[in-house]
């Protein structure tokens, strides 16, 4: 199904209800479940945090760009770490000097990717989760911009910047499965998405499960056009 930003009037509407959906109880590890791979399904239904985790924010951008909703994710580079080379949402660790998790999110994305802070206005932030491998406890706020950003990514964290076509490419009928294989060469079954020829899996995927579940409570709600 598709739907169609067809004036700055329905595009601001549907921004608006997002902001209210954001605000209503989420889904969070209902959601986080879909898009889980097998190694991670006991910690989400147990659900304890170390008291050691280190809190981190990513930003999800969410822009209309040819009257469809956007938004952006990162390949991130090569490294010796628990992430390396896979497909992330702009984000990072917190720091002492940011004033609180959204400040984190839009820091580290304008550090990775070049976006304008000042652009953004952050709606609200999906729910929060432990991500064992890395130990980092994920805060996930979304922003929105009214024009596609000017994209400029940083060469030693990130391969290349992918645009998501929301609706289209990240829909629940567009979900596959796949054998991953890590450098100890264990091998896990993990669920996901398939984004400019990159396959998109674990924290991201299972945080795209939950903006899946609130866009389209918002879409069933707004004035958006829907065509099949």
């Amino acid at each position: 199904m598709n739907f169609i930003f067809t004036s700055d009037i329905i595009t601001k509407a549907f921004f608006e209800k997002l902001k209210t959906e954001l605000s209503l109880p989420l889904p969070g590890v209902d959601a986080h479940l879909r898009l889980a791979p097998e190694m991670r399904v006991n910690d989400l239904k147990i659900g304890i945090t170390p008291e050691h985790a280190i809190e981190s924010a990513v930003l999800i951008i969410l822009y209309p760009y040819k009257n469809r909703l956007h938004t952006v994710v990162i390949l991130r580079n090569e490294y010796d770490g628990a992430h390396s080379g896979q497909i992330s949402m702009p984000g990072g660790k917190s720091e002492e000097t940011d004033i609180d998790f959204a400040h984190t999110a839009l820091r580290e994305a304008e550090e990775e990717i070049g976006i304008i802070p000042s652009q953004m206005e952050i709606l609200g932030q999906l729910s929060r989760f432990y991500v064992r491998p890395s130990n980092f406890v994920i805060n996930p706020y979304i922003a929105y911009t009214t024009q596609r950003p000017d994209f400029h990514p940083d060469a030693t964290e990130v391969q290349r910047v992918i645009e998501i076509d929301v609706f289209k490419e990240i829909n629940t009928d567009r979900i596959v499965n796949k054998t991953i294989t890590f450098k100890n060469r264990v091998q896990v079954i993990a669920p996901g998405f398939e984004v400019g020829g990159e396959f998109m899996w674990g924290a991201t995927a299972m945080i795209f499960s939950e903006l899946i579940f609130v866009l389209k409570n918002v879409a069933e709600k707004s004035l958006i056009k829907l065509t099949d």
